[in-house]
């Protein structure tokens, strides 16, 4: 009778400890779901568009605001959720973008903010107009955020795009502009200016693109590169471009003057045409500055020079400015062996105009303890917007003072041995 209440006992404990141990491991991957987890804040719910315009973006937060329970040790914070656009006009295209317009966003997972009252995710609202313009009135969609499954709406906005009446045509029916006509640079530069075409035609048009450089007289250039590209098109290069009516297009024009250009003032009439007959220009404008270029020799043009150990060696440095610009502050400077001295006159250059040259003495002292043979120095000039060096060979021969030394001792042995023969013979 003992034996039996034993068994029935410890078969209790073993069934309590498998459903504790059940109900544990539940309770660790355990996940509160509510309503309340995911937030939605968008600012602007309500707008008008530009006369002009036929894209906007806009800015959705997500706040997730899950919390462990006390009755849970472990919980699964994050959230899985679906992004849905509701009830969006006829031919609009309203898509959701993560923050930087790389990929269009279905469903996103939203991890717990890294700081208190910031959001989770920033995601953007992109509005795109179709190309026939919608007429004037106010136009809703439906922004909706749900679980995967769709069974639970955690929130929910309503947009409301307004489109103005598109304005009223012009007699010159097009125009071109910029916001900055006026670039400066160097030479070796390369400008890009932003055009906007309108168009007041009456009917979409495609615009003929033409330019070319000019100087102050008027006189045309040869050697310059102009192309034209659309505003956010990547590389792709175009000759035309189509606009719709009551709209406008940015087109980017690029220049590249050739690298012997001489420093001044020039100008770049860009003309659109269409096959109507209309037609626009704007006039953009260049300044080039003058950029200085050196290269550095020696006065002799000879790279190699004959030292003795521990004895001073002279030669010149020929700084040429072959550039089209004053260079100011050209610093001086020198690699060599250790224990040798380089010695400029002067270290520093203040000035050095356009098409002038420099000489620069120096002095060059080998170690004294340096080996008879060839050794390499670099003789550097340095500027920020250019650069040279120069390597020399010096070949290094022993002081003649061992020559004469050497002498001496040769002629002090002979005499010695003179004497001693002359005392032998003597004897």
């Amino acid at each position: 009778m003992k034996s039996r209440f034993i068994v029935i006992t410890l078969a209790c404990v073993l069934l309590f400890t498998a459903f504790s141990a059940n109900a544990y491991a539940k309770k660790i991957n355990y996940t509160v779901v509510d309503e309340n987890n995911i937030k939605m804040d968008s600012p602007v719910r309500s707008f008008e568009m530009g006369s002009r315009e036929v894209r906007a973006d806009l800015v959705i937060d997500l706040y997730n605001l899950s919390e462990a329970t006390k009755s849970l040790d472990i919980i699964d914070s994050s959230r899985t959720v679906r992004l849905n656009v509701a009830e969006i006009p006829k031919d609009w295209d309203v898509a959701i973008w993560d923050r930087f317009f790389d990929l269009k966003v279905n469903e996103i997972v939203v991890e717990p903010p890294k700081s208190k009252n910031m959001p989770s995710q920033s995601l953007r609202l992109r509005i795109d107009l179709p190309d026939q313009r919608p007429d004037p009135g106010k136009y809703s969609f439906q922004v909706e955020v749900v679980s995967p499954d769709g069974k639970i709406k955690y929130d929910n906005a309503k947009y409301t795009v307004i489109v103005p009446s598109p304005p009223a045509s012009t007699d010159t029916g097009v125009s071109v502009s910029s916001t900055f006509p006026v670039l400066t640079g160097s030479v070796t530069s390369e400008f890009e200016f932003e055009i906007v075409i309108v168009n007041d035609t009456g009917a979409d048009s495609s615009f003929k693109l033409e330019g070319e450089a000019v100087n102050a007289n008027a006189q045309a250039l040869t050697g310059w590169q102009i192309s034209y590209a659309p505003s956010f098109g990547g590389d792709r290069l175009i000759a035309s471009i189509s606009v719709s009516d009551a709209l406008s297009e940015r087109v980017d024009v690029k220049v590249k003057p050739p690298s012997n250009t001489e420093p001044g003032d020039y100008f770049i009439p860009v003309k659109i045409s269409d096959d109507a007959g209309f037609e626009a220009t704007t006039l953009l404008q260049i300044t080039l500055k003058g950029q200085g270029e050196i290269i550095t020799s020696t006065d002799t043009g000879l790279l190699n020079v004959d030292a003795v150990a521990g004895e001073q060696a002279l030669t010149k440095l020929r700084i040429t400015n072959i550039g089209t610009g004053e260079l100011t502050n050209l610093s001086l400077l020198a690699d060599a062996p250790q224990g040798w001295e380089v010695d400029f006159e002067i270290t520093e250059v203040a000035s050095l105009p356009a098409a002038n040259m420099i000489d620069v003495p120096i002095s060059i002292t080998p170690g004294k303890d340096a080996i008879p043979g060839d050794y390499l120095i670099t003789l550097r000039t340095i500027h920020p917007d250019t650069s040279d060096y120069l390597e020399i060979r010096v070949t290094v021969a022993q002081s003649t003072i061992w020559g004469w030394l050497g002498i001496l001792l040769v002629v002090v042995v002979i005499g010695g041995l003179a004497g001693l023969y002359w005392r032998i013979g003597r004897r």
